[in-house]
Order: structure tokens, then C-alpha cells, then sequence
């Protein structure tokens, strides 16, 4: 398994995580993909490429206002950490939920991700990322912006920025 990152926050809207991936980038290339939001919990399963990652949930902490969890993980390691605004203007703080070895036998290693997700109260999306469908999110943007999308929790949507081609 490859170090694979993942980021946990709560949008009105996967439109929303968007733009603001769109702005952090600027004029670099990115790529983007959101989940819809988990029922109990609100949070969505972001993947980026093309910026980095921590730096990136500190965006999402100050432009959101909300705790931002990125979850680290490889085949030897289990990191969550969480990103949350403080009372200063531009001061996020940074605080470490989890940090545990993982079995290597697979099927042990996602037993312990599947325990800890749970027991931070964070769904488990990493775990279902494999078999969600991909939507570009142009297709169904006009919805999103005029808040009548209806989210399925099978699709995962994908958008991406000034890529050459």
C-alpha cells in the first residue's frame, strides 16, 4: 500500500469544497475529488493532488470554520490529525486524534482504521472510496449552486483545474 492521504470536512455542498480548491491552486494544476455528505456526521472524504495536503486542510479550517481531519495513512501507519480555526483570525491549531501501527496483514490493518474511524465519530469513507462511482462535478454544478442536488452515496465527484492537455 502507497502513503495515501485523505481530508474529512463539512460543506454545504461539494460545490463549495470546490471552489475553494479552485482559489487555494490558483494557477497551478489540481485535481479534486468530493464524496457527498455522510448522513449522521456531515462529513465528506476529500482527495486533492496538485497542492499540499496539510496546507490545504488549513484553508479548509479558516475558509469553513470547522474541524478539518486529514487521515494519513500507509501500509505500516495510522495518523489522524485535526485542524481546527482558534479564536485568533488566521491561527488554526493542530492536533493529533490517532497515531497507531497498522497490522500487515490487510484485512487487520483496515480492522483498526474501521475501530478508530468510528471511535473519533468520523464515517468510514476511506474504506468505501474503491467503490464509489466518478461524476464529473460539471454535470451536476447547476444543481449544487441552486441547492437542489440530491446526493447519492454511491458517486464521488470529481473536478479538476488548468490541466494541460
Amino acid at each position: 500500500m502507497q502513503h495515501q492521504h485523505w481530508i474529512y470536512a463539512r460543506a454545504q455542498g461539494p460545490g463549495a469544497i470546490i471552489r475553494l480548491a479552485e482559489r487555494f491552486a490558483g494557477t497551478d494544476p489540481w485535481m479534486v475529488a468530493v464524496t457527498p455528505a455522510d448522513a449522521k456526521t456531515g462529513y465528506r472524504c476529500v482527495t486533492v493532488s496538485g497542492c499540499e495536503v496539510a496546507a490545504f486542510a488549513r484553508h479548509l479550517a479558516t475558509s469553513l470554520t470547522d474541524t478539518i481531519y486529514i487521515i494519513d495513512m500507509s501500509s505500516r501507519r495510522l495518523l489522524i490529525t485535526a485542524y481546527s480555526k482558534t479564536d485568533g483570525d488566521a491561527d488554526i491549531s493542530c492536533q493529533t486524534m490517532a497515531d497507531l501501527p497498522l497490522h500487515q496483514v490487510a484485512i487487520l490493518g483496515k480492522l483498526v482504521v474501521k475501530r478508530t474511524l468510528r471511535r473519533i465519530c468520523l464515517p468510514l469513507w476511506v474504506n468505501k472510496l474503491d467503490g464509489l462511482r466518478r461524476v464529473p462535478y460539471e454535470t451536476i454544478a447547476v444543481l449544487d449552486q441552486r441547492d437542489l442536488l440530491v446526493e447519492a452515496p454511491d458517486v464521488i465527484y470529481i473536478a479538476q483545474g488548468d490541466i494541460l492537455e
